[in-house]
């Protein structure tokens, strides 16, 4: 081809993209001449303006959202019908298409009714029955008072702490002393993991040794019976309670001979058979559910403590702090399992007037340096107790931080299973195991505190169900890790998302989508990946470079996957 005709057809190519830019101005143009508009109103179904309502004009990408006296405006829009949609949390969706005169103004008044059938798909839709109830009785039954050592546990879990909320995980701006000196006495874990991005799959893993997905407890939170998203979730077919046949750890310590009691947030049902006590708990005192979710009121086992309406969020850590320690106080001549979920840091954020405005990280780090003085207090009823030298005491997070807090130099947050999800903050303190200023960089789960207590205490784990835990105390002596694998579940789904092993994470993204928005989040751009988690924060896809591993991973937890649909919640049949 010669240089004149490359140059010719480069002239006709530019000519043929002119002519289109022209044409564009020239409809633009057009356009410009006979922008519209369209405004109007939303009533609620209470018959009042329905404010901050999303009214969408999918057909032209665009929406907008109503104003405190219900009304709405879409300018700058061609004339002709337009089709609006309203999709409103408990209202019936509205779609319904509106005429705009050229040169004009459209006008629409648009009336919200109650959704009904949210509830009536509910009802079709029960609890999940318990399966194995007969085998868990059986269990508990066979478990004997431990004889010989029996160290005293304390559990102490924060909801919504990052990775990098702690001045002994690199924190320059909130100070924890009292937290970081369980560092200095014993284990802090840099590879800790929640079970889950979110609390009540985390908190189901803690106390019973498996992943939440055994116990239906994956799909994202339990809600208050009653509330408008208690009955989604039931719309759903999902739980909203423990299942009455998972076996936790207080159930196994009090036949072992333990006093158990728990204070501050359970999350894991609040109706009769699924609340604390009904678990092996012999005193409870705190919130049934999350500090944002109202009423929030105070229960002493089965009885009203504080009507939610008095409850002062300000000073409920110290309250919690105040039973957890006057139990610890009741129970220091004999073996007693204390477990400690505070409410805090989980928004809303409410500083102790003692202690607000006081920390150099704002009303957040408030928070948190009220947190550690409290973990102070309990420390130091342990020690003026005189029981250090037999008290296991641990400390983690429920899962990653909220966007109010830091994961350090992680990636993703609560709600992810990017590592910023689900790694937490853990420290322990294991007489005769721990040593003290011992940092693990081995990978572990908190659905390893099951299996490494029962087994310390020659207690058998129960044998008709998977127990996904190991046994850690060699971990916390400097060993390596028990575990092949560690599996990441997504928050509404509740499906197996992730897997790392000691040095790689294979993440291959699967649905996620959440009732609330059924659309669904975009996954654009966003494909199987594998890192290294040890010199980066999965960012590089590193699958050219290790094919082999990319492979084996992948099919570990295509195991794992094809393993829960097979059986969901990891029954063994004994024989």
């Amino acid at each position: 081809m010669t240089k004149l005709s490359r140059n010719a057809r480069r002239g006709n190519r530019l000519r043929t993209r002119l002519a289109c830019v022209t044409a564009l101005t020239g409809l633009v143009a057009m356009d410009l001449a006979s922008a519209a508009e369209l405004s109007g109103t939303v009533t609620g179904a209470n018959g009042k303006p329905a404010a901050g309502v999303r009214v969408v004009a999918p057909d032209l990408l665009r929406s907008a959202t109503t104003g405190p006296d219900g009304a709405f405006r879409f300018q700058n829009i061609p004339d002709g019908e337009v089709a609006l949609q309203i999709s409103g949390f408990g209202t019936k969706a509205v779609y319904q298409r509106v005429a705009v005169p050229k040169d004009g103004t459209g006008t629409v008044s648009l009336t919200l009714s109650p959704n009904t059938e949210i509830a009536r798909a509910a009802a079709l839709n029960a609890e999940p029955k318990p399966e194995h109830l007969a085998q868990k009785q059986t269990y508990l039954q066979s478990i004997r008072p431990v004889s010989g050592a029996k160290p005293n546990i304390i559990v102490i879990l924060f909801d919504d702490l990052g990775a990098g909320d702690l001045s002994s995980y690199g924190n320059k701006l909130i100070k924890t002393p009292n937290i970081d000196s369980l560092a200095d006495r014993g284990t802090k874990l840099d590879q800790f993991y929640s079970a889950s991005p979110v609390c009540t799959p985390s908190r189901a893993a803690l106390l019973s040794g498996r992943y939440p997905t055994r116990a239906h407890a994956a799909n994202h939170v339990y809600f208050p019976t009653g509330h408008p998203v208690s009955l989604i979730r039931r719309s759903q077919g999902w739980a909203n309670a423990l299942p009455q046949d998972e076996i936790l750890l207080p159930e196994v310590l009090t036949r072992a001979g333990y006093t158990t009691g728990a204070f501050g947030k359970w999350h894991l049902g609040d109706t009769e058979g699924h609340l604390p006590n009904d678990f092996g708990f012999q005193q409870y005192f705190g919130i049934l559910y999350s500090n944002d979710m109202a009423p929030e009121t105070l229960w002493r086992n089965k009885t009203v403590d504080t009507p939610g309406d008095k409850t002062d969020q300000a000073t409920l850590t110290e309250r919690i702090t105040d039973e957890a320690v006057s139990f610890i106080t009741d129970n220091a001549k004999k073996p007693f399992f204390a477990y400690v979920p505070y409410t805090a840091p989980h928004v809303p954020h409410h500083p102790n007037p003692k202690h607000k405005g006081v920390s150099e990280g704002g009303t957040y780090g408030d928070v948190i340096e009220d947190l550690d003085t409290n973990v102070g207090r309990i420390l130091q009823t342990v020690k003026a107790q005189g029981i250090e030298d037999n008290t296991i005491i641990v400390i983690l997070s429920d899962n990653g931080g909220d966007t109010g807090g830091s994961v350090g130099d992680l990636r993703g947050r609560k709600g992810e299973t990017y590592e910023g999800g689900q790694r937490v903050p853990a420290l322990i303190y294991w007489p005769g195991v721990t040593k003290p200023q011992t940092v693990s960089e081995e990978m572990a789960m908190n659905i390893d505190l099951f299996p490494s207590i029962l087994t310390a205490l020659n207690i058998p784990l129960p044998k008709d169900r998977e127990v996904d835990g190991k046994d850690i105390r060699g971990l916390l002596k400097g060993e390596q890790t028990p575990h092949q694998y560690l599996y990441y579940v997504t928050t509404w789904t509740g499906k197996y998302e992730a897997i790392r092993d000691r040095g790689y994470k294979f993440r291959d993204p699967v649905d996620n989508t959440s009732p609330l928005q059924p659309g669904g989040a975009s996954t654009y751009g966003i494909k199987p990946s594998l890192t290294r988690l040890d010199v980066d924060n999965e960012s590089i896809d590193v699958t050219a470079k290790h094919p082999d591993v990319r492979a084996r991973l992948e099919a570990a937890l295509k195991q794992k996957r094809d393993e829960a649909a097979g059986n969901p919640r990891g029954w063994r049949e004994v024989r």
